[in-house]
């Protein structure tokens, strides 16, 4: 994992599947990433996977899209990177401008109504899922947990910036973990 070349096309390939597939925004498609690029391909190590999404989520821009070209470029370089940008935006557009079109002609039927209910029901589910195997994974330790569970109270009950939250949680990475030994897990 991480050294063999995956080709541009078969990235692509793979981009365009989750692209076209992976519905529900940023966490939910980090279930489709996963699955494809780590359990089903094995192009990636759970670390490998575990810092694209790091680095995904504290770059400027879409989250799911700078994980993808982080994936991307670690797969095949800037070829990669741009394989799952195309992968990842192509589907999307096209399904936007076609739903868009769709939704304003149809809204007010119930059966799109109940349609959308039950999509938004399973991306609660596809999240939860993802939030589950990425605690798992990163969560070793006291000192790991007492950040997400400081994270998650200021997100989430104290409304605190996340770009805020993200900086102070890597000084308190710093100040916390400086001197030990890596393990790869982030």
């Amino acid at each position: 994992m991480g050294d063999a070349q995956v080709s541009a096309k078969e990235i692509l390939k793979v981009f365009l599947k989750i692209g076209t597939f992976a519905f529900g925004g940023v966490y939910s498609m980090l279930a489709f990433f996963e699955r494809e690029l780590v359990v089903s391909r094995k192009w990636l190590s759970p670390e490998e996977f575990a810092e694209g999404v790091v680095i995904g989520q504290m770059t400027p821009g879409p989250p799911i899209v700078n994980t993808g070209i982080f994936i991307g470029y670690r797969l095949n370089g800037l070829k990669g990177a741009l394989a799952t940008v195309i992968g990842q935006v192509l589907p999307s557009f096209v399904l936007v401008m076609i739903i868009s079109f769709l939704y304003v002609k149809y809204q007010e039927i119930a059966l799109l109504q109940a349609v959308l209910k039950g999509i938004g029901a399973a991306v609660v589910g596809l999240i939860g899922s993802v939030v589950y195997s990425l605690s798992v994974k990163l969560l070793k330790g006291y000192k790991n947990i007492l950040i997400a569970v400081t994270a998650f109270l200021g997100l989430a009950v104290f409304k605190l910036n996340p770009i805020v939250l993200i900086v102070a949680a890597g000084i308190a990475g710093l100040l916390m973990f400086r001197g030990e030994q890596p393990d790869g897990n982030y």
